[in-house]
């Protein structure tokens, strides 16, 4: 009887780690799936803290959308490939930074593999933007700054959506003088094909924000009607009039 009990222990022994193997290589592998990514590549020395990149994923969740975060002295970014454990089937996204034309990529994400996309600069001229907010609508208070940011409207319509967030990138910002004025050099996106010839096409957006504390104040909206979208966001042109006058459209 003894022998049989120990035999009967052992075997119990025997299944629990035999169990336990198939368990830890099944979370094995789960995890293995789970890392895997999209792999953009940056080329020629590309500023990848100057980098933008916007991208959906496609599967059984339906679409999933997500911005990669910048950070300094990166070869590469990573966007993981699983959403709540399920894998996705295509990845579709746009990449930009400073000084570049956008890039757009498409890809399947076919048998699980790794999916390379690289990037390097196609170099993209600037234009010249004076504007000048009317004094009457500057707060006087506190200390404000212009905010510009580029409105990717086409995004919606290349990644296949009837309605979605409009991506948007900052651009950078400055502060008006005494007297409202400001000037900045902004990326030409007239002159970027994926930007002025795609679908749904795109806008500057001015926003008037305190300085410390990044409270929007109010939206800044050309005068003139011909620089003007039916958003009341600044149009995308070679060049800029000098002295373009805004109007500041408070926040509520």
């Amino acid at each position: 009887m003894v022998g049989l009990e120990t035999s009967i222990v052992v075997r119990r022994i025997t299944i629990a780690a035999e169990l336990a193997l198939l368990i830890a290589a099944g979370a094995t592998a789960q995890a293995n799936q789970e890392s895997l990514a999209v792999n953009v590549v940056l080329l020629g020395g590309v500023p990848s803290e100057q980098v933008h990149i916007t991208y959906y994923l496609y599967g059984p969740f339906g679409a999933y959308g997500g911005v990669i975060t910048p950070k300094p002295h990166s070869l590469s970014y990573q966007i993981p490939t699983y959403v709540d454990g399920n894998a996705a089937g295509q990845i579709k996204g746009f990449i930009w930074a400073s000084g570049c034309r956008m890039s757009t990529f498409d890809a399947p994400l076919l048998d699980r593999a790794e999916v390379q996309e690289y990037f390097s600069c196609d170099p993209l001229g600037t234009v010249s933007l004076y504007g000048r907010i009317r004094v009457n609508d500057l707060p006087r208070k506190k200390p404000m700054e212009v905010r510009f940011d580029y409105m990717a409207s086409w995004a919606c319509h290349f990644f296949g959506l009837a309605d979605c967030m409009v991506p948007q990138i900052e651009l950078g910002t400055v502060k008006p003088d005494v007297d409202g004025a400001f000037g900045i050099e902004l990326p030409d996106f007239s002159a970027d094909p994926i930007s002025s010839d795609s679908e749904g096409g795109a806008e500057l957006q001015l926003v008037l924000r305190e300085v410390k504390t990044w409270n929007l104040a109010a939206l800044l909206e050309p005068e003139m009607e011909t620089l003007r979208t039916p958003g009341n966001a600044l149009k995308i042109v070679p060049s800029y009039p000098h002295n373009l006058f805004f109007s500041a459209r408070k926040i509520h």
